[in-house]
């Protein structure tokens, strides 16, 4: 038989999460102003020693957007900011990825790869 509304309304209300531990503590504040525990010289705020926002920003520096200027040679081979220069490879250095033993080459990518790559994911 089917429990109804009514019986299940008498049975007493079980709660399906178990809170563990015990409540947590209620900390009390102070009623007064203190200073914070960073401050300089523990100032309060709002005190004399204070200054206001306004005076704050008024000594500061706006910030202001400075457009970049190269100064570019007109001798220069390369227009870049690095310029290549040929050298012989030092040691551990390599010319080519190739070079590396197989077990460091990047594997080719397969068919499957390359469909699921160019469907976005989907297939």
């Amino acid at each position: 038989m089917n429990p109804t509304s009514t019986k299940l309304a008498k049975q007493a209300y079980v709660p399906m999460i178990k809170f563990i531990g015990t409540k947590h503590p209620i900390i009390k504040h102070p009623d007064k102003t203190t200073a914070h525990p960073c401050s300089m010289n523990k100032i309060l705020p709002g005190s004399s020693e204070c200054i206001s926002v306004e005076q704050y920003l008024k000594n500061t520096i706006p910030f202001k957007v400075v457009p970049f200027k190269s100064i570019v040679n007109q001798n220069a081979v390369g227009l870049g900011k690095y310029t290549y220069v040929e050298r012989p490879l030092q040691e551990n250095e390599l010319a080519s990825v190739l070079d590396l033993p197989l077990r460091f080459r990047p594997k080719p990518i397969d068919d499957l790869e390359l469909d699921s790559i160019n469907s976005g994911g989907a297939f």
